[in-house]
């Protein structure tokens, strides 16, 4: 590290920018920490707004923290409306422009932290920017949508894509006073990286609630809100693309920094360092180490995003810390049913060398006679041989679908099934009954183990 106050250059200013900005002034406070956003918000909860969209509320309600108490509480520079637009590694300077005043110059820095997120997915399609047509990626993105629901108050949605931001605001739009909702997926399957049991419940939820799935569909272009398919069209008030993300790096071309092949997310390795020395990435726009893949991938989410902003940060003031690893955990809800994923699903652990088995059971989620009952439907997918637990996923009411967390943590501890079958979990009337539904799932998995 280089001796005396350091100068640390931030480039995005959402989780993962914030997160290193905060943890190099935490840890030393002469560093002087800059941190470059080219929108009007930063540190705001992404993961809330289709709730904010459904149940009312302003957007910026959605903030965690604004730019001037970052600057009063914490002394980072931070720069609203101020875009990187190339770097440059061997002067070891960013070039910037204000979107306000148009004004362009050069910053120096010591370390950069390049953690610029990533962007909404468009189909290769005309009528993409039409008016009317949305994508929910950003707190911008929230505030156009919620402004065009109050001012338009449109009946009619069509959904390009079913990734589970458009599942969960298919019905935060119907509380938002939309009457009919039209989903379309490319894929035959609702849900691809998921068993076809949840696959099942989830079509079966959008049928209750009369959403219209259409899938093996194939969008050919949208003409102001009506889109044009293979199938013929679909008319809506409102569309909204949701098709998947990418990683915002095409400013780094030829800056050196070397980006993965396949994604173009920034290449890392477990300290969140990339191939150029004092350079680190986090968050949207960087590949994470997968524990079970024991390989690096692409995937967003907010909480790996804030892990590995704070490890950059820290790793920049010495903390010479790794990265534990992602397994995919996550967890949604769609029309008041929730489904969680943690690790592998069966078709992705045979596909990744291992033999492997799923388990799938139902079963309630409270103990008998308890007045308010549920059940829920949990899947265990494990090698044959060993019986290493290699993912789950479940699919009940939305307190039950948290018992995700139990089997994340078990992958972390690389437990087996006979591991999970000896697991204290607790019993009590209003939480579990004496044999909570992962245990039951354990049982009948224990059965395939060594077969």
């Amino acid at each position: 590290m280089k001796e005396g106050p350091i100068r640390v250059v931030v480039i995005g200013g959402d989780a993962a920018g914030m997160s290193a900005a905060s943890q190099v002034k935490r840890r030393m406070k002469s560093a002087e920490v800059v941190v470059l956003e080219k929108s009007k918000y930063v540190s705001y909860g992404a993961c809330s707004m289709p709730y904010n969209i459904g149940y009312g509320g302003n957007v910026d309600d959605l903030v965690v923290m604004s730019a001037q108490e970052f600057r009063e509480k914490r002394g980072i520079d931070v720069r609203l409306f101020e875009e990187a637009t190339a770097v440059d590694t061997n002067a070891k300077s960013v070039h910037v422009k204000n979107h306000v005043s148009n004004r362009e110059y050069d910053i120096k820095y010591d370390y950069l932290v390049i953690a610029t997120g990533a962007r909404a997915k468009l189909p290769d399609v005309e009528g993409v920017h039409n008016e009317g047509v949305f994508t929910l990626k950003t707190l911008d993105d929230a505030k156009a949508i919620k402004d065009f629901l109050y001012k338009n108050k449109p009946k009619r949605c069509v959904f390009i894509g079913a990734g589970y931001i458009n599942l969960e605001l298919a019905g935060n739009l119907k509380r938002a006073g939309v009457e009919e909702i039209t989903m379309l997926k490319r894929s035959d399957v609702l849900m691809n990286e998921y068993e076809e049991e949840v696959d099942e419940a989830a079509r079966d939820i959008l049928n209750k609630n009369g959403v219209k799935l259409v899938t093996g569909i194939k969008v050919e272009r949208i003409d102001g809100t009506t889109v044009k398919t293979n199938k013929g069209d679909f008319e809506g008030d409102i569309v909204i693309i949701g098709i998947g993300f990418v990683p915002n790096t095409e400013f780094l071309e030829g800056s050196g920094i070397e980006l993965d092949d396949k994604t173009k997310a920034v290449s890392v390795d477990r300290y969140h360092r990339t191939n150029i020395k004092d350079v680190y990435s986090a968050g949207d726009c960087a590949m994470l180490y997968h524990r079970i893949l024991d390989k690096y991938i692409y995937l967003p989410s907010g909480n790996n995003a804030n892990k590995t902003g704070k490890l950059a940060g820290a790793n920049i003031v010495g903390a010479n810390e790794q990265f534990a690893g992602t397994v995919g955990t996550r967890a949604f809800e769609t029309f008041g049913l929730g489904i969680g994923k943690t690790g592998l699903s069966l078709k992705e652990a045979n596909e990744a060398g291992f033999d492997a088995f799923k388990t799938v059971i139902t079963a309630p989620t409270k103990a008998h006679g308890y007045p308010f009952q549920s059940k829920m439907t949990v899947i265990l997918i494990a090698e044959k041989k060993t019986g290493r637990l290699l993912g789950s996923q479940m699919f009940g009411d939305v307190p039950s679908v948290l018992r995700i967390n139990v089997l994340a943590a078990a992958l972390y501890a690389n437990m087996t099934i006979k591991d999970i079958q000896g697991l204290d979990l607790v019993y009590s009337p209003p939480f579990a009954p004496v044999w909570d539904p992962i245990l039951v799932c354990a049982n009948q998995a224990i059965k395939q183990v060594g077969k």
